[in-house]
């Protein structure tokens, strides 16, 4: 059995590592469609900043592939899959073979159609190649578009690097998929008072310039600037998949074992949509703790060592500064086509930290939080995962004398918050 993995990002050698600890001798072939063993995408905006060297970024070395006998192919990918014969065709004209192929290819960033968005001094930020370009960039003023993780690490490092920076955001507010108004808008006047504009509700019609960029043009404003930062969303990389046949829908469809409508072809990562583990609707979590998790279940049931997937959850942290946010499970936007009794649990300090709990149907469904609120957000994470009833909370008679009597201290605390609420 010979074992064939695209992608040799987070998803794809986690796969591959894993699963030589489990079996010692089955052969695994790695296609890279970059030219370097894999890094931390996470780290790249603190390598373009400067706070971290080049080497750093890197969680392999060539020396790690070899001496797990991992043969990583650089600089190719595959552009077809024949099912029927188990070979995948790359780039190049190779045909390989494979008894079981594991797609594992991410996604790309989603490029909108901008005038004069292939000038020079336009990047993006999600490769080490992308990230390459940043570092060595000099300049005065740079505008980001979107402002997503990416858009807002990818900003945080221009400014970094002495750059005037300005972000636009085509919604009504910042990180729209993460948090709700009133946590955008808290993060976003953080942000501002550290010196970055931030324009929401702008649509971007054009860049300008002659060759090299030297503003950009929105529907209100235009602003000048020598470096351009598109952080426009993640695409997953399917295509492939679909034109294979197998079943896509936001990315590529698996089963609890990751597992594509072809048994034999395996998914994880960027490129998949799953389900939510905690309310079991279709999701689709572009998330490293996801892609770590995913690739261990598809590398032991390759090993036949069948380990099924719980399911994917929403969970992430957003640093600016000394800024710190998180956001767990859905947001009240996300929620609001959804029927069921809505609540919002919030809870502010005159320092800037700042609660926000979306209760369904009396239950906890999600939650952002900033600043000293941030540190506890397990808490709440918990009571979801639990499904704790708010009601049951609230009701606890002894939050009052501050005594144990026989219910868990998260619960205790948890209380203490909706007291003070």
């Amino acid at each position: 059995m010979s074992i064939l993995i695209a992608g040799n990002g987070i998803a794809g050698n986690e796969t591959a590592f894993r699963l030589r600890s489990l079996n010692p001798d089955i052969p695994i072939t790695i296609l890279s469609a970059e030219s370097s063993a894999e890094y931390d995408p996470c780290s790249l905006p603190y390598y373009v900043s400067g706070e971290m060297v080049r080497e750093a970024v890197f969680r392999k070395s060539m020396e790690d592939y070899a001496r797990q006998r991992i043969d990583l192919r650089l600089d190719q990918t595959i552009v077809s899959i024949d099912r029927s014969r188990k070979i995948a065709t790359t780039g190049n004209g190779e045909l390989i073979p494979f008894s079981k192929l594991v797609l594992a290819m991410g996604g790309s960033v989603f490029v909108p159609p901008i005038a004069g968005a292939d000038k020079r001094g336009v990047f993006q930020c999600k490769q080490l190649s992308d990230a390459d370009a940043l570092a060595s960039r000099t300049g005065s003023r740079a505008v980001v578009i979107g402002s997503g993780a990416i858009g807002i690490e990818a900003a945080e490092a221009l400014l970094k690097k002495g750059f005037h920076v300005s972000i636009i955001e085509l919604m009504d507010w910042i990180a729209p998929v993460l948090f709700d108004a009133d946590t955008a808008n808290r993060f976003a006047s953080a942000m501002e008072a550290r010196g970055v504009a931030v324009y929401t509700r702008e649509k971007v019609l054009a860049i300008a310039g002659d060759k090299d960029v030297c503003s950009v043009k929105t529907d209100q404003r235009e602003i000048p600037c020598d470096t351009v930062v598109l952080a426009t969303g993640v695409v997953p990389h399917a295509a492939i998949a679909r034109d294979a046949g197998l079943a896509v829908g936001k990315g590529i469809v698996v089963n609890a074992f990751m597992q594509s409508s072809d048994p034999d072809i395996y998914a994880c990562g960027d490129c998949v949509e799953t389900v939510d583990a905690c309310t079991g609707e279709t999701a689709m979590y572009q998330l490293k703790h996801n892609a770590l998790e995913q690739a261990r279940v598809a590398a032991a049931h390759i090993a036949g060592k069948p380990l099924p997937y719980r399911g994917a959850y929403a969970f992430a942290r957003l640093h600016f500064l000394d800024i710190h946010a998180v956001t767990f499970g859905k947001t009240q936007r996300s929620t609001a086509c959804e029927l069921g009794q809505l609540e919002i649990i919030e809870k502010a300090s005159d320092t800037g930290d700042y609660l926000r709990v979306i209760v369904k149907d009396g239950m906890v469904a999600g939650g952002q939080a900033m600043g000293a609120y941030a540190n506890e957000i397990g808490l709440w994470m918990g009571a979801m995962w639990r499904k704790d009833p708010i009601r049951e909370i609230r009701n606890l008679p002894y939050r009052y004398y501050g005594r144990s009597v026989g219910r868990p201290w998260t619960q205790r605390r948890l209380a203490q918050y909706l007291d003070a609420a």
